[in-house]
């Protein structure tokens, strides 16, 4: 098939390779001008490692990245309420701390590799049903007019929490900026103070510090902030930061030193009717990918793998099932409980780590140790981290290609 992949973020360069490598003709579409990697590190859970391995791509991330087998919660004066190990569930595998930019880098270099085109400086502005597929019309910053850029049987909309692809199919059900982002940097760790465990301070629901160790001597810092402070707090500047900050880091001050710029992230809830529309006659079809069909607030650290499954996916929904309606159908109901877990545990959690609702501290630090030490809990907890749960009790695995 002729496949356009709009967006060059992990979803749309696994799509993109994975959907050349089975044969499709391929062709990328990105809205930025000199694509680079942004963004704070990743909690990469074992689904996506699975998916990269896939690809040939974990050896080298593997390289670069570093194991984070525990996950630990203390409050304000360092009591703790959570202390979370991997290997409370059977076989599990830790986590990776990974820098953006690494991922990203490796991903580019396999869409480049492959020769698959890209275009770009490319902002879509429709999809159109014309005859022999769908014309995708693009806005180019450097010329005067939007243009055709081509047509294609399928349009896949890996372009983010904001996708311009989902506009144009008009399959949005949700979508809410979250009150609550983060401030963030990634600075040195040469002491290796984060070690292999995400750390999480809390002081009410309001604020908290979360150090994320993030490849090979570096740690990710995220500071919780309204959204609408954020430009107050990046005005004061780092010495009031680091300030305020310093009440939650305890033995994690030194690397508030290092930071010489934060840089903002803001969150969004989207959830769309369904992840795919068919246009022109049933002949053609737009479906999304990633944070375009599912973004939610990374409370769980499950974005990056829910993207990477949608992306393998969606390439076995293509070989297994004929025609694309039926394929598409197939990946929908495929990827449908899987999503709506993580959607609503994250729906559920978040108001109680960052939110306006304070009262829901103090049951939160009360309950949090309770739960973790009741039998069978702590092995549920690690089985959702893994980003492979759909209910309390089934998991979810990536599906085979065909026979």
């Amino acid at each position: 098939m002729r496949v356009a992949v709009v967006g060059l973020g992990t979803a749309g360069a696994a799509t993109a390779c994975l959907l050349f490598d089975r044969g499709h003709d391929v062709t990328v579409l990105e809205q930025a001008d000199d694509p680079r990697p942004v963004g704070a590190g990743i909690w990469l859970q074992a689904l996506g490692q699975q998916v990269l391995d896939r690809l040939d791509l974990l050896a080298p991330l593997r390289a670069s990245s570093c194991d984070v087998s525990r996950v630990a919660m203390a409050g304000r004066d360092g009591r703790p309420l959570l202390d979370l190990r991997y290997d409370a569930r059977r076989a599990s595998t830790p986590a990776l701390g990974v820098h953006r930019g690494d991922l990203f880098t490796l991903l580019f270099g396999a869409v480049r590799a492959r020769g698959i085109p890209i275009e770009l400086g490319a902002r879509v502005t429709a999809l159109e049903p014309r005859t022999g597929g769908v014309a995708l019309t693009v806005d180019d910053p450097g010329g005067p007019d939007a243009r055709e850029l081509g047509r294609f049987d399928l349009v896949v909309g890996a372009d983010g929490s904001r996708s311009q692809v989902r506009a144009a199919l008009g399959l949005t059900s949700r979508d809410r900026t979250y009150r609550y982002g983060a401030l963030w940097a990634i600075v040195p760790d040469r002491a290796g103070l984060a070690g292999d465990t995400l750390h999480q301070r809390m002081d009410g629901t309001r604020r908290y510090l979360g150090v994320l160790p993030t490849g090979t001597d570096r740690a990710s810092l995220f500071w919780s902030e309204r959204t609408d402070r954020f430009e107050a707090v990046l005005a004061a500047g780092l010495p009031r930061w680091r300030e305020d900050a310093r009440a939650l880091a305890g033995e994690f001050a030194p690397l508030l030193d290092e930071v010489t710029e934060l840089l903002p992230a803001a969150y969004r809830s989207v959830a769309v009717r369904s992840s795919y529309r068919m246009v022109g006659g049933g002949r053609s079809a737009g479906v999304l990918l990633g944070d375009a069909a599912h973004a939610m607030s990374p409370q769980l650290g499950a974005g990056t793998s829910l993207a990477l499954a949608d992306a393998w996916t969606l390439a076995v929904a293509l070989e297994r099932k004929e025609p694309l309606p039926d394929a598409l159908a197939w990946y929908d109901d495929q990827r449908r409980a899987h999503v709506r877990w993580y959607r609503w545990w994250t729906r559920a959690l978040t108001p109680a780590f960052q939110s306006d609702l304070t009262a829901l501290a103090l049951p939160r630090d009360l309950l949090t140790p309770v739960l973790a030490r009741t039998p069978g809990v702590p092995r549920l907890l690690v089985g959702t981290l893994s980003g492979d749960r759909t209910s309390l009790r089934r998991t979810w695995r990536l599906p085979r290609d065909a026979p």
